[in-house]
């Protein structure tokens, strides 16, 4: 009996003793599953990684708080993680004024410098624009959009923007769009640019958007004409709008592209999945032929999840002018479902990725390299430092983080693999040692409470037989 009683004493003493037990355990480069070799060309006492794609695939967790960088004795080294960001941000949108202009019969032209086609269009406040070009019989309906008289700059123009009321009857068409400095020399900016307002029950879709890629200014191109392909619409146009981008002291992130792989349900839907789910800032919607295909958009945050409504869009492919992305809350989504309206899937599946935050890593070069980026450890934990600890505030002109030498992630390292992803901390581990030993403590005094009543029992049974 005496040594149950030393053992469960043992057990209890080492259940204490494993409460003190220390988790500051050294990393090695083999407790992550991924690494990439990092070349580092000129000598410095920093560098900056951007991150491969693989990274975000791979990483254990959304935020990326298992990415390391290691030196060649394997020790890991201090790093900071930043945004990478650009310098161009969204203005405001500047409206447009907005002329409707009469069309002229077409007229042939047969002059010595001219042979062609000419079409003149007007307004009722006198403007008149005169078209001429090798074939103009596509001109319908059109209108005259002009800067603001009190606009002072330039607009790099990435979009223009059109308004009008919910029409009587469903629409879709196409229309070109000119631009001009002066109104008498035209240039084709964009064509064949779908359009649409459509309704199905309660659901109503609109296509009023164009790309473009102009600078507009008082003193340059302030003038754009859009035609559309037929002389009768039915709808007004009474709102137009160019959204531009510029330089400010604001900055705004970069995104990478993650593409989700499909899974074609039926005839009319298609999943989209990601390994993880991704913090997604943007959704990107692309179809890979020419077309226009009106579609309902859900996601989820995990594959258990129920499937939540993110809009209804409208993707289309004309001309080398694709859909915009779509913007997300930067919430975690694991699929996306893709279901079409009142139309079916094309032979080529869209191409749907994901956009989430770009980042550089930052890391101070300590020991002998080659360095190595690794990633992919469940049981990591975050570790990176603020970049005010990484470089000191005196040095940081001198060291700027994006003039720092970039450090290029080649060729890949065999590390720990696929199984770091399911990896357990040392602190969790000693949680569940402790569970399993005081279960064990449970359970040998329970035998030993058994033992001690058939003792008893016997020594019962042995005097009732004196």
């Amino acid at each position: 009996m005496k040594w149950m009683k030393y053992v469960a004493i043992g057990a209890l003493l080492s259940v204490a003793s494993g409460g003190f037990a220390s988790d500051d355990i050294a990393e090695t480069p083999q407790d992550y599953g991924w690494g990439r070799a990092l070349a580092t060309p000129e000598s410095s006492p920093w560098y900056r990684v951007s991150l491969p794609a693989d990274v975000y695939r791979q990483s254990a967790w959304p935020d990326l708080r298992d990415v390391r960088v290691f030196n060649h004795q394997g020790e890991r080294v201090p790093f900071s993680l930043e945004k990478q960001k650009t310098a161009t941000v969204a203005l405001p949108p500047t409206e447009l004024r907005i002329f409707p202009l009469t069309t002229s019969p077409v007229e042939s032209t047969n002059s010595d410098d001219l042979q062609g086609e000419r079409v003149w269009l007007r307004s009722s406040s006198g403007y008149e624009i005169k078209l001429e070009s090798g074939r103009v019989d596509g001109v319908g309906k059109s209108y005259l959009l002009v800067l603001p008289e009190n606009s002072a700059g330039s607009i790099s123009v990435s979009q223009l923007q059109l308004g009008w009321d919910k029409p009587a009857e469903n629409w879709q068409g196409r229309a070109a769009l000119y631009f001009s400095s002066d109104m008498r020399e035209w240039g084709l900016l964009q064509k064949d640019a779908p359009l649409m307002d459509i309704a199905s029950g309660d659901d109503r879709l609109t296509l009023n958007k164009i790309a473009t890629a102009l600078t507009m200014s008082p003193e340059g191109p302030r003038y754009l004409l859009l035609v559309f392909d037929t002389p009768t619409l039915p709808l007004t146009l009474n709102r137009a709008s160019v959204v531009g981008v510029g330089d400010s002291s604001a900055t705004r992130g970069e995104n990478v592209s993650l593409s989700g792989w499909a899974n074609r349900i039926s005839a009319d839907e298609v999943q989209y999945q990601w390994s993880r789910p991704q913090p997604l800032n943007a959704l990107s919607v692309r179809l890979e032929n020419d077309g226009v295909l009106p579609v309902a958009l859900e996601w989820r945050a995990s594959a258990e999840d129920k499937w939540q409504p993110l809009g209804k869009e409208v993707l289309f492919h004309l001309n080398e002018q694709m859909s915009d992305d779509i913007a997300l809350p930067g919430q975690l989504v694991q699929g996306i479902r893709l279901t079409t309206i009142n139309a079916h899937l094309p032979d080529a599946l869209p191409q749907v990725s994901g956009l989430r935050e770009s980042l550089n890593l930052i890391f101070n070069a300590q020991g002998n390299g080659p360095f190595i980026l690794a990633w992919g450890n469940k049981a990591a934990t975050d570790v990176a430092l603020p970049l005010e600890g990484l470089i000191p505030a005196g040095l940081r002109q001198q060291h700027a983080p994006d003039l720092l030498p970039e450090a290029m992630a080649h060729e890949p390292v065999k590390l720990g693999g696929e199984s770091r992803l399911s990896a357990v901390s040392p602190t969790e581990q000693a949680s569940q040692w402790r569970t399993w030993l005081v279960w064990a403590v449970l359970v040998l005094g329970v035998l030993v409470l058994v033992w001690m009543a058939l003792k008893i029992w016997r020594d019962i049974q042995k005097d009732n037989a004196a």
